[in-house]
């Protein structure tokens, strides 16, 4: 083993230098899943999103399947629906946002000369939310219950008068885990990236790739609450078995009664 070059030339204290290393070792075996260190977290991050990413292309090829020849029965409408939600929001919510935050932790450090990102318990914790949030959620279309909302559940097709049961309510509360781990580990991008670079590099001399980093999760630090809250109100006005009120206005010479089960199209 190498020894390290301390930037303190003078005497250190007996068995500091084992024990440091000890500590910065990554886990092996079982408690590998316990490790902290970007690199790991990096990687386990990058193998789920493709691992959805493969589920998700499952999915669609069972629906590209479905459409390939007329008056095919391979799936019925209503499992087509769930096959077209769940493949949409797999492939933005849970292979896209997480595979771009896995270069950042991973290959971010290495750009700055950081040993590692200022939070990584907080980068573990994005993961793991991701990860266990992302198997719950992906899991329920084996038991019947994905929504059929579309990729975005758009309402008023996904209130309770016009989607009964709780297929998507599965899909709020599943997504919220989702949600919560992206606006984690996009606060450890933009800390890192503005708090862990080497004398002398200021913003102008950044990497590209870190500057791609930074606005990526500054936009996901934005629009991700908005996202949640989105959830949350929609969840409540299921809960609550809120109903539209009876006209909708979209301007003042087009007006038609929600009612209808019509979606508003401009």
């Amino acid at each position: 083993m190498t020894d390290l070059n301390l930037p303190n030339p003078g005497p250190r204290p007996p068995g500091e230098k084992e024990e440091l290393l000890r500590i910065w070792q990554t886990p092996t075996g079982w408690r590998l899943p316990t490790a902290v260190n970007n690199t790991v977290i990096g990687l386990f991050y990058i193998g789920a999103a493709f691992v959805f990413f493969l589920l998700a292309g499952v999915l669609a090829l069972i629906m590209r399947t479905q459409l390939a020849v007329p008056d095919n029965d391979l799936v019925s409408q209503d499992f087509y629906n769930q096959l077209f939600t769940m493949h949409g929001t797999t492939m933005m919510f849970l292979f896209a946002v997480p595979a771009m935050e896995a270069l950042g932790v991973m290959l971010l450090p290495q750009m700055l000369a950081a040993r590692d990102l200022p939070f990584p318990r907080l980068s573990a914790f994005a993961i793991w939310a991701y990860v266990i949030g992302g198997t719950v959620f992906f899991s329920i279309i084996f038991y019947d219950l994905a929504p059929k909302g579309g990729w975005f559940m758009y309402p008023p097709l996904t209130l309770m008068e016009f989607s009964p049961g709780d297929n998507a309510d599965f899909w709020l509360l599943g997504i919220g885990f989702i949600e919560i781990s992206a606006i984690a580990g996009a606060i450890e991008i933009i800390v890192g990236t503005l708090r862990t670079r080497p004398p002398g590099m200021s913003l102008d001399k950044l990497p590209i790739f870190g500057w791609a980093m930074l606005i990526f999760a500054g936009m996901i630090v934005v629009a991700f609450p908005a996202v949640i809250l989105a959830t949350m109100l929609l969840e409540i006005e299921r809960a609550l078995y809120l109903k539209p009120r009876s006209r909708v206005c979209s301007s003042s010479d087009f007006c038609v009664r929600a009612n209808s089960a019509m979606l508003l199209h401009r």
